[in-house]
């Protein structure tokens, strides 16, 4: 199971079996970008400034 810590509320998100570095993904109703690194995901906003 990925998981990831989302980048607005503080909590775990359980992402879907295919995703992949680069989706993005709809959560606390904000599009995040996922990313993967250090052998870890994480979401950080897809659209930074608005």
């Amino acid at each position: 199971m990925k998981t990831a810590s989302c980048a607005v509320g503080d909590e775990i998100v359980i992402l879907p079996d295919d995703v992949q570095p680069g989706d993005v993904i709809q959560c606390h109703g904000v599009r995040q970008r996922v990313t993967h690194e250090f052998g870890a995901y994480a979401l950080v906003p897809a659209d930074p400034g608005r």
